[in-house]
């Protein structure tokens, strides 16, 4: 019989790109775990609120690109197949300048919008002064397009199968920043809060530029690829590529907006300092997504490539693994619901006072998000869009003046997750049908 070494077990998990995004992002998990409770402790309540509007802005700027990252986990996998070399490297060449420029325009459209709208007064931060909320935006905005254009690689290394370097950098940026947390706290404990959410954003935006440039280099030299190419991207390509990449961000964006447009709402509707509550439960369920949605990403050009070359076969067995694997993970949410109460308390260190049922409704919505993306990677990386984009407007739609009429029925903070709760019980019946419907269509022309 033959036995596998432990070592080449390690190997085997090792090569599984699958297996090690999962386990990266567990390691950002944990790290981002042990983090929130030391950013709350050392910048206060109401400046972590702060923190979290700031943080959530930096999530709308990176995905402000047109799609055209998203984009290359598409194309990519069809140029490898037909070994268009050339014009792979002229595609990833024209993404790069295409990004810079979008991270240009998105600098001066924010430093300009930031000085005509009163952003202290639209967020309800009553205790900092407007110029300082001002230039505490603008300093996160500039590292954030910085960060920007050289995230790419992230795109590139799942366009090329090898998504687990992707994770591996996520990891790296997570728990280093935690690493500098725990510096700030020991080294500045006694600094002006003012000063510490200055202190924060920097050194969360060096150390994230630092970072991401060095895996860009890393990609490059482990593909041993140069963008030298003297072949020209056709005169339909970038049009078809905005095309499809605008496709990608409405739809990011749109998620965006359902999914963290909360701590806006509550910020505006109650103050900065009851997004603590909400934030904290989200981010312990926040947990599983972040493992289950990287040990997933790989799938994207998976089922691009699966898809270009028909086989339904292996589409359908994906498919059936991951409802057999859904059941385990519903379970797993249902214990942490459970143990949440216990957790927070131990967690955050602080008398939290949680909703009744938050943790319920919360708890509901990461499972049929977890469910419904599965499905959603897999019409992402065919480009079979139309439909999805179709209800994800419907939603978007319906997001604001939902959560609004609910808390003007008295259901507080809880309204923004009911309101989200009410528009995937929509998606969990219309997305999946419609992959199985796009695969059997595979199946019959065979």
């Amino acid at each position: 019989m033959d036995i596998k070494s432990p070592m080449a077990l390690f190997q085997r998990f090792k090569n599984n790109h699958v297996i090690m995004s999962g386990f990266y992002k567990g390691v950002s998990g944990m790290s981002l775990f042990i983090s929130i409770p030391l950013l709350i402790k050392y910048l206060g309540e109401d400046n972590y609120g702060v923190w979290v509007l700031v943080f959530t802005l930096f999530q709308w700027v990176l995905l402000m690109d047109f799609g055209i990252q998203s984009s290359l986990k598409t194309k990519i996998p069809v140029l490898l197949h037909e070994n268009k070399i050339d014009l792979l490297k002229s595609y990833i060449k024209t993404t790069y300048k295409i990004s810079v420029y979008i991270a240009l325009a998105i600098l001066i459209a924010f430093t300009v919008l930031i000085y005509f709208i009163d952003i202290k007064a639209l967020f309800n931060i009553s205790f900092l002064s407007a110029s300082f909320v001002k230039n505490i935006f603008l300093i996160n905005i500039f590292f954030f397009c910085a960060t920007f254009v050289v995230n790419i690689h992230k795109s590139l290394y799942v366009s090329f199968l090898k998504g687990k370097y992707a994770e591996e950098s996520l990891a790296v940026n997570q728990s280093g920043f935690l690493v500098l947390i725990i510096l700030a706290i020991f080294l500045f404990p006694n600094i002006t809060i003012d000063n510490k959410l200055i202190l924060i954003s920097c050194l969360n935006g060096f150390y994230c530029l630092g970072v991401n440039l060095f895996y860009t280099i890393r990609f490059f030299r482990m593909e041993n690829l140069s963008l030298k190419t003297t072949e020209k991207t056709p005169p339909g390509f970038i049009p078809e590529l905005l095309k499809l990449g605008s496709k990608y961000m409405l739809i990011q964006l749109g998620l965006m907006f359902i999914f963290s447009s909360d701590n806006y709402i509550i910020s505006n509707s109650f103050s900065p300092k009851d997004i603590v509550p909400y934030d904290s439960v989200n981010r312990i369920f926040q947990f599983p997504i972040m493992i289950i949605f990287a040990a997933i990403s790989p799938l994207w050009s998976m089922f691009a490539k699966d898809y270009v070359e028909k086989d339904y076969k292996k589409l359908l067995s994906k498919f059936k693994k991951f409802n057999l694997l859904f059941i385990g993970i519903f379970l797993f949410i249902i214990v942490l619901a459970l143990l949440c109460p216990f957790i927070i308390p131990i967690w955050i260190n602080e008398n939290l006072e949680i909703p009744s049922n938050l943790i319920l409704y919360i708890a509901l919505v990461t499972s049929l998000r977890i469910y419904t993306n599965f499905y959603s990677f897999f019409l992402y990386g065919i480009g079979k869009l139309h439909k999805y984009i179709a209800i994800l407007l419907v939603s978007m739609i319906l997001k604001i003046p939902l959560t609004y009429f609910l808390i003007y029925l008295d259901f507080g903070i809880n309204s923004v997750v009911i309101s989200t709760l009410f528009l995937m019980i929509i998606w969990i019946v219309f997305i999946p049908y419609e992959c199985y419907a796009l695969v059997n269509k595979l199946k019959k022309n065979e």
